[in-house]
């Protein structure tokens, strides 16, 4: 009750005390995982889901949340392996399915995704969330449109099918639904407010649906001769992809996590140290790695002459790293250079963080960008600098 009232702190007592009178009891060990999870607190959490299986090896309950949590940890393929176990003891289990699917499509593989986010249907005919996140592997707006139907088909206050629908219609040159949309209170929306300023500029952006579609048209616009820059590199998903095309890259992060708090809106924080992978750099053939905070190793790194990039990937989050990182990598980028902005839209505080940084960067060095991809989806952004 305490949990489902919000008040966290006092449920994670709760589970505790639980636990004291009885350590045998794995139903409680999942309950304070989940309120460690809720909390903020995942690499907690993973733990207290472990000693769960070690007590009752065959409860599906367990595995599922340790491949969510392990998911949020960016250890997608432990995720895979637990979301794996926890349907072998219970085919059936709809919500599995459908995390699977979305562990497999943050790795690339988005027909094994799409056919677990169909399993996931085929067990529970109305589970909105598959429908829509089935939406999210399309390869065009029509494929888009039809899954997006069916979630609202279930769900008719779906918000984020109903609003995303909106846009696409735009893009196809409907714009009643945006314009009625933008007359009621949902224009505050963020989704609504990264409409507006797509739709505002000189021309529609090309449109993606996926990160992989969106990469895979970036690379067709960059000089793939070039190496490629990522600031931000977590457990290196987004490097390893790029990497097949340009052969050589540089990746910068604190590989500690976010060295600051995170306003991600609502009075919520995602806390410095998220996004950690724990001190490990990725080990990745031409991949050359610098640990440590920007302001300390980007002055240094960029004191001697740098290739030209191909591709910049930033994916800090925070303005601070982000207008960072864009001051000291400007010797390495010319108009050829693909800037990717991997959550400049679509959450809640978006105008405040990597958009803010891009829009201060052009303004203080008098450039000005056009932006040549984007997906609702993922949040990504991909601008080409006009002037430098």
């Amino acid at each position: 009750m305490l949990h489902e009232l919000g008040r966290l702190g006092d449920a994670e007592v709760s589970y505790r005390n639980s636990i004291a009178l009885n350590p045998n009891f794995p139903e409680a060990y999942i309950n304070l995982g989940n309120t460690l999870r809720n909390s903020g607190r995942s690499e907690e959490a993973e733990p207290i889901y472990r000693r769960a299986i070690a007590l009752k090896p065959d409860l599906a309950e367990a595995h599922y949340n340790l491949g969510v949590t392990l998911q949020e940890l960016g250890r997608l393929d432990d995720a895979e392996a637990s979301y794996r176990k926890a349907i072998t003891q219970k085919p059936e289990y709809a919500e599995a399915h459908c995390d699977l699917g979305h562990a497999l499509k943050r790795r690339g593989r988005l027909e094994d995704a799409k056919a677990s986010y169909k399993k996931a249907i085929e067990v529970k005919p109305d589970y909105a969330l598959a429908l829509w996140r089935l939406s999210g592997t399309a390869q065009s707006i029509p494929e888009a449109k039809f899954w997006i139907g069916e979630c609202l088909a279930v769900d008719k206050n779906h918000e984020g099918a109903k609003l995303t629908n909106a846009a696409l219609n735009f893009y196809q040159g409907d714009k009643a639904d945006f314009i009625n949309l933008m007359e009621s209170d949902a224009k505050t929306h963020p989704l609504m407010r990264s409409f507006s300023w797509v739709f505002s500029l000189p021309k529609l952006p090309s449109l993606y649906f996926h990160k992989w579609a969106f990469f895979d048209a970036v690379v067709e616009q960059s000089v793939r001769s070039r190496p490629f820059y990522e600031f931000g590199v977590w457990r290196g998903a987004s490097f390893k992809y790029l990497i097949k095309t340009f052969k050589n890259g540089y990746g910068f992060d604190t590989f500690t996590g976010l060295p600051e708090d995170w306003h991600v809106g609502n009075g919520k924080y995602e806390k410095a140290g998220a996004y950690s992978s724990n001190g490990e750099i990725p080990k990745i053939e031409g991949g050359e790695f610098v640990a440590g905070k920007f302001e300390d190793t980007l002055p240094i790194f960029f004191s001697k002459p740098r290739p030209l990039a191909s591709v910049i990937n930033f994916d800090a989050d925070l303005y601070s790293s982000t207008i960072c990182a864009l001051d000291q990598s400007k010797p390495v980028i010319d108009k050829h250079t693909v800037l990717i902005f991997d959550e400049l839209i679509a959450h809640e505080c978006w105008e405040q963080n990597e958009f803010k940084a891009l829009n201060d960067f052009v303004f203080k060095n008098k450039f000005a960008y056009e932006v040549v991809a984007i997906s609702f989806f993922t949040k990504q952004v991909a601008v080409k600098l006009i002037g430098i």
